[in-house]
Order: C-alpha cells, then structure tokens, then sequence
C-alpha cells in the first residue's frame, strides 16, 4: 500500500492538489490494484495515481487553483505528435486526443496513452499481463 505521503515524497508536485480529497481517493484506487506486480506494485500504484491526477488536473480544475493544476497538468502531459506538416506559410498540425472529466474519472486502460505516467504504466502492465491484451 502506498500512504499519501510516500506518494508525495516521490512526486512532489502533486504537493498543492486541491482538492485532496481527489488526491486521496486515486490513491485508494491505487492500493486497491497491481497486487499481482508483486515488487512493481508500488510503482505500479504511484504512476496509476500520478496518471488519473494528472488527467483530473488537465480537465476539471477547481476554481481559484488554475495555475497550480496546470503545472501540474504540464508535467504529466505527453508530448504532441505531429500529424501534419507544411514547409512554405509554416503550418503544423498536431495530433489531439480528447481527455474529458468523464475520462479522468474512468478506471479502463483506454486513456493511459494520455500521460507520461500513463505510458509508463502501460509499459509495466504489459510486463505482467501475459496472453492479455492490452491496448
């Protein structure tokens, strides 16, 4: 099980997440999944809570912490892919996917490809689901 401050002393900023209590309840979340990682499972939990704070930061902010939730939204964030390019007028599109709320709530692995942790527990999921697709 990973406590609230064991998670902070390793992603330290999440430190100002307002509200906590979302903060705390993807940590519950956490502990209750990757029993079966057996040494990963910490940082199986911690990238899982890393991944759904950053998704919650990215599009339900609450009101007055805008800033402190987009640096945090930032720093999860992975980077853009470039969907199209265009040399003369410079003109770059890039590839977007939708992240809403109601995806930041979901517990599916649909929406991991959306952070840096995201894919980082994507990677760890996949060592420990033999014969599983995982997408």
């Amino acid at each position: 099980m990973i406590t609230r401050e064991e998670f902070l002393a390793f992603y330290p900023q999440f430190s100002a997440f307002e509200p906590a209590l979302v903060l705390d309840t993807f940590l519950l979340q956490a502990n209750a999944r990757f029993s079966s990682f057996g040494e990963d499972a910490a940082e199986a939990r911690r990238l899982y809570a890393a991944h759904k704070l950053t998704l919650y930061a990215k599009s339900a902010p609450p009101e007055g912490t805008e800033a402190s939730m987009a640096v945090i939204a930032s720093a999860g964030e992975k980077q853009q892919q470039i969907a199209s390019q265009k040399v003369g007028e410079v003109a770059v599109t890039y590839a977007s996917s939708s992240s809403s709320s109601a995806s930041a709530g979901r517990t599916s692995l649909a929406d991991l490809p959306e952070t840096v942790y995201g894919l980082q527990l994507l990677a760890l999921i996949r060592m420990h689901t033999f014969g599983m697709y995982v997408p």
